[in-house]
């Protein structure tokens, strides 16, 4: 074992940081969750998770929203948790099985310890705790911040076995390979990504094993096999028993091999093109406004790819070969991304995660290079302004700039202005005579995230086509519809009102029919007499 280098962290300091970040991260992660308006993604989602739970079976889309890996770990944790019936359901709840997610990815970063030096464990954790992207996406019910962290156990439950660990960690690492395919389809970049990374590693630097008994990518007696037969076997077994719901529709299982020719289309872009470095502006640099930078996390990354190659690892090779994989990993999934046309900003999360612990070992390597009181003052400065930062934005991104556009993790987001419209049209329900109320809904995205908030109310119609006929006593429709829609009233008199938002560009109007629009004011009028 070689000696430490100087300056390096104890047990002590580790488990203060971690404690620091774990507590910064939740801090960050936990409160107000309920505050933002849903996104289409995240009602769609939520949907689906009801219909999952009320029937048992996850109906899988082949064309559209991932696998049933976050149903599976909602379900979990709502049995825990004692959720009730869907229609009681809140944001917040949803929200709280991806911030977990994030929290467990944060303290995940504990099995890389020695790959990271523990300085640099330390520094990931914390950078991983305030940064806006990864804090934004923790607290939003999407596949992203699961799959991120599933990733980041197969690679960690890897490296402990290469370090002599037992066959478990092998079992570890195949359940959460299987449980990427069942979260998310393109899990099979970051595969594509690991790979070359390890054939880079392999070739530049040799074995990752410390001693013979660890893992091998050599020759030695079948062991560059085995360990895969034993990953590749427990992964398949995770994917079909997840994608089957328990060997119950095998048809699921067929369908998640075949999306890969839909997602040989939606490369292209499928309105969703953007420049080759959009990712890299996100790192870096973006302003509307506001600038919106990880600047310090990216900056430190590239010197922590730098340490990888041409650090002092005091012959340590097995932990210089993960730096390495892990840089060679890191570049290739963002070339990887940036080369497709289809760009959200949640789909490089995986690729921002790595920069994070890459910035983790480039700031201790920066720490342990430096000497002298002043310097290391200056650099502990220089890293609280880039926290300090860091946060600043995170504070933003989470309650003020929630929703908005020039926040760039906003992306295509429900507007705060429908909220508006939510509570007016519950008013217009308690004013209605009983089974005497509905409402129909004209949008070409058949109104989502409508149907999440008006998920208990059973006279709800929507369309994304202006029906022959107009019946409805209440209609939500698009502005430009307006002159088609009314032309069907048929003598019918409506009280119109609005705009409200839905998302960007997507304005909608409220028809109330006007004998209902009658009780409705006659209700309020005791209200507004009251002092």
């Amino acid at each position: 074992m070689p000696p430490p280098p100087k300056n390096s962290l104890g047990l002590l300091g580790l488990t203060i940081f971690t404690i620091v970040s774990l507590a910064i991260g939740a801090y960050y992660r936990l409160p107000a969750r309920g505050e933002r308006p849903m996104h289409t993604d995240e009602a769609i989602l939520a949907m689906k998770f009801a219909d999952f739970q009320s029937s048992g079976h996850f109906q899988y889309d082949p064309k559209d929203f991932h696998g049933p890996g976050l149903h599976f770990i909602t379900n979990t944790w709502s049995k825990l948790a004692g959720w009730g019936d869907s229609s009681t359901w809140t944001e917040a709840q949803l929200r709280t099985v991806t911030v977990m997610c994030g929290l467990l990815l944060l303290l995940t970063t504990l099995l890389l310890r020695d790959a990271l030096g523990r300085l640099g464990a330390g520094y990931a954790m914390l950078f991983m705790a305030v940064s806006p992207m990864m804090v934004y996406y923790s607290r939003y019910f999407i596949m992203e911040v699961p799959l991120v962290l599933f990733i980041t156990l197969t690679i960690a439950a890897l490296w402990r076995w290469s370090q002599g660990g037992s066959r478990w960690w092998l079992l570890l690492a195949g359940f959460a390979l299987g449980m990427q395919h069942a979260t998310k389809e393109t899990f099979v970049i970051n595969v594509v990504a690991g790979v070359v990374g390890l054939v880079v590693a392999k070739l530049l630097i040799g074995d990752f094993a410390p001693r013979q008994s660890g893992f091998s990518m050599g020759s030695a007696r079948g062991r560059s096999t085995k360990p895969w037969l034993w990953v590749s076997l427990v992964a398949v077994f995770t994917s079909i028993t997840i994608y089957s719901g328990f060997f119950k529709d095998w048809q699921a299982v067929k369908d998640s091999a075949l999306t890969y020719l839909n997602y040989l289309e939606r490369s292209g872009g499928s309105g969703h093109e953007k420049p080759w470095h959009y990712y890299l502006t996100l790192i870096f640099w973006r302003k509307d406004g506001v600038v919106w930078s990880e600047a310090l996390i990216g900056g430190l990354a590239i010197i922590g790819m730098a340490h990888a190659f041409l650090g002092n690892h005091m012959k340590n090779a097995s932990r210089q070969a993960f730096l390495v994989f892990l840089t060679v990993y890191t570049v290739v999934l963002f070339a990887i991304y940036s080369f497709l046309a289809y760009k959200t900003p949640w789909s490089i999360l995986s690729g921002q995660h790595a920069l994070i612990l890459l910035a983790g070992v480039g700031a201790a390597a920066i720490s342990q290079a430096i000497s002298g009181k002043i310097m290391r003052l200056v650099f502990r400065i220089a890293i609280g302004l880039g926290l300090y930062h860091l946060i600043a934005q995170t504070s933003l991104a989470i309650h003020l700039y929630a929703a908005d556009s020039r926040n760039p993790y906003v992306y295509s987001h429900t507007s705060s202005n429908l909220l508006r419209l939510l509570p007016h049209v519950r008013e217009l329900q308690q004013t209605a005579p009983d089974a005497a109320f509905d409402v129909l809904v004209i949008n070409r995205d058949a109104g989502w995230p409508l149907p999440w908030y008006w998920r208990d109310i059973q006279s709800v119609r929507y369309t994304t086509t202006l029906p022959e006929t107009i019946d409805a006593r209440v209609i939500v429709a698009e502005l430009d519809m307006q002159p088609a829609l009314e032309a069907k009233f048929a003598g019918k008199t409506y009280h119109m009102q609005g705009p409200f938002g839905l998302r960007p560009g997507v304005m909608l109007n409220l028809w109330v029919e006007q004998s209902l629009w009658e009780r409705y004011n006659l209700r309020k009028q005791p209200e507004a007499a009251k002092p």
